[in-house]
């Protein structure tokens, strides 16, 4: 089918090696934490990797009450400015470990006597050796350009250390996500059909809130590299501070819409879409947000946690199929190549 797909195959087995290798060094990190009394945390990544910090954000400071911000790489690389992340636990997430910017940042951040954790799928990279704890996804060699299985390994531990931070006894949600990813996959056909209804479709506003956010942005990703297709990403209530101005007749939305606390939300603005005639596809487990929309694929019900891993597994299959309903290869995102280096 494609490279990226048999990857996502693998992803159950990927998450179980993720949680083998690092059990306990995240319940080691969230000890120092709590010895050195840290009451902030800090993230960088780039393109997929940035994504799932931004889901990793939502969770810590949900489970542990713990703020948690985003490093932007130019302050130190461009400006050279000394942020003091002296008293932060840095969290720098890299697929290769290899880049320039990321790696950077964290070496500020350890001269200033930060607690540095590297999230890498190479122990041996520059980022991994710099980190004071390392963070190993164990995806195996990932040959796809477009990330997938390294994301949800990310996605993986990162909730893991979210869950060790809080004290709470959730890891055994955890142990659950390679059944919610084996349920995702099964979605395939409603998903292939979705593709097949939207390849003529361009220019997508996707819209999600609160945890699903970092899974909105790695649609709008996936969609630009694997689907040469234009998307943006847009939390829905941001969406109702301007951007509300572009719908129109026919314009193109993708919702993200699991049921839960924000379904009101999500409702409210399925509404509105739909009575000004655009073109709306819903992924849902709510059967009235998915009556409301053009076209609509129908979600497993799953907890938050669980949720924007099901929701993410989907999303690249979606992104897959859109490629091939276009006649593009996902395998062969022009311009681009596996590691990108960025200073």
């Amino acid at each position: 089918m494609s490279i990226m797909f048999d990857e996502i195959l693998t992803e159950p087995e990927v998450i179980v090696n993720a949680i083998r290798a690092n059990e306990n060094k995240v319940a080691e990190i969230a000890r120092q934490v709590k010895k050195r009394k840290i009451k902030n945390i800090t993230i960088i990544g780039r393109g997929t990797s940035d994504n799932a910090g931004l889901c990793f954000k939502y969770f810590a400071e949900i489970l542990s009450g713990i703020p948690a911000g985003t490093a932007h790489p130019s302050v130190t690389t461009m400006y050279g400015a000394n942020v003091d992340y002296s008293d932060h636990l840095f969290v720098a997430v890299s697929q290769s470990g290899k880049s320039i910017d990321t790696l950077a940042v964290l070496s500020q951040a350890n001269k200033q006597g930060a607690l540095t954790v590297a999230v890498t799928n190479d122990p041996l990279s520059p980022l991994a050796k710099a980190g004071k704890y390392h963070l190993d996804l164990s995806a195996g060699e990932e040959k796809s350009i477009a990330s997938a299985k390294s994301y949800i390994a990310e996605l993986t531990v990162l909730y893991m250390l979210a869950i060790a931070l809080s004290g709470k006894p959730l890891m055994p949600v955890v142990y659950a996500f390679p059944k919610i990813v084996e349920e995702a996959i099964a979605l395939l056909p409603s998903i292939t059909e979705a593709a097949e209804k939207t390849k003529d479709l361009n220019n997508f506003i996707i819209l999600s809130r609160g945890v699903m956010q970092g899974v909105g942005k790695e649609l709008q990703l996936k969609l630009n590299e694997c689907a040469y297709t234009f998307a943006q990403f847009y939390g829905t209530n941001d969406f109702m501070h301007g951007p509300y101005a572009l719908v129109e007749e026919g314009i193109n939305v993708i919702i993200l819409a699991p049921d839960g606390e924000c379904s009101e939300n999500f409702r409210d603005i399925a509404t509105r879409l739909q009575l000004l005639n655009a073109n709306v596809l819903t992924f849902s487990d709510n059967q009235s947000l998915l009556d409301l929309a053009t076209y609509g694929v129908k979600m497993p019900t799953m907890d938050n946690l669980s949720s924007t891993i099901g929701y993410s597994v989907a999303m690249h299959l979606f992104a897959i199929e859109l490629a091939k309903q276009k006649g593009l290869n996902p395998d062969a995102p022009r311009n681009l190549k596996k590691v990108t280096i960025t200073k």
